[in-house]
């Protein structure tokens, strides 16, 4: 199962995440404000659930609602218990109050289990699977003259769009055309290894040699492709990289 960290106590944050992988969960990242929440939620896809600290640094997290349509299920969690009701007006599935006691966590997802069958006919949640790696995309076929090949994801150096097309490049150095957008791909991807820099373009960290001025360097040189980073994802992908 995916999940998102929104926290601003960086010791809870980085010890709630311990859990999480520890029972199977994939963190995307740890964000620690509202404005920070509402960048990232904007322009990355959202994952099967968010844990939520209620006070952040600079409002309350039911700003972040205001901003953004949010397709996640919500866990809340705060160190107060005066925002219960409210909680529960937002998609919320649970609230936990902080220190989070690992046994109730524990409780929590074995609940969440309970109601997998619920969750796969939620759009948003159809492939959830706890206590394993999501499947994401491993391979893809694609035409060479009259032969249907298969190409492995590790084989993909990135994809992108060019007048109104997408594109994946292997790293033999070879184009192909895929009859899927940049939006489709971000979601059957794993994350961990792909990740959007621009509204053009999709990089498989395995081929990434290093970040210079906000570009990514490769060991492949490719004609007329725009390895800069965009300025507002710049931020994450560093989070991502490292």
């Amino acid at each position: 199962m995916t999940t998102l960290i929104i926290e601003d106590e960086i010791p809870a944050s980085r010890r709630l995440e311990q859990l999480l992988n520890k029972n199977g969960f994939t963190v995307f990242t740890i964000l620690h404000s509202v404005k920070n929440a509402v960048e990232w939620l904007k322009l990355n896809n959202h994952p099967d659930l968010i844990f939520m600290d209620i006070k952040l640094r600079d409002n309350l997290c039911f700003k972040i609602f205001e901003e953004v349509e949010i397709t996640s299920k919500i866990i809340f969690t705060t160190a107060f218990d005066e925002f219960a009701l409210k909680a529960f007006e937002y998609n919320s599935l649970d609230y936990l109050l902080k220190p989070i006691d690992e046994k109730k966590l524990e409780k929590l997802i074995s609940k969440l289990s309970m109601f997998q069958s619920v969750f796969h006919n939620n759009n948003h949640l159809k492939n959830i699977k706890l206590h394993t790696r999501p499947d994401y995309r491993n391979s893809f076929l694609v035409s060479i003259g009259t032969t249907i090949r298969k190409i492995q994801t590790e084989e993909l150096i990135c994809f992108f769009s060019e007048n109104n097309a997408t594109f994946m490049m292997s790293n033999q150095n070879r184009q192909f055309p895929i009859d899927s957008s940049l939006e489709k791909l971000q979601k059957e991807l794993d994350p961990k290894q792909f990740f959007r820099i621009s509204r053009k373009l999709i990089i498989n960290k395995k081929y990434i040699l290093g970040v210079k001025k906000g570009t990514i360097e490769t060991e492949f040189s490719i004609e007329n492709l725009d390895f800069k980073i965009s300025r507002l994802k710049l931020k994450y992908f560093l989070e991502w990289y490292k």
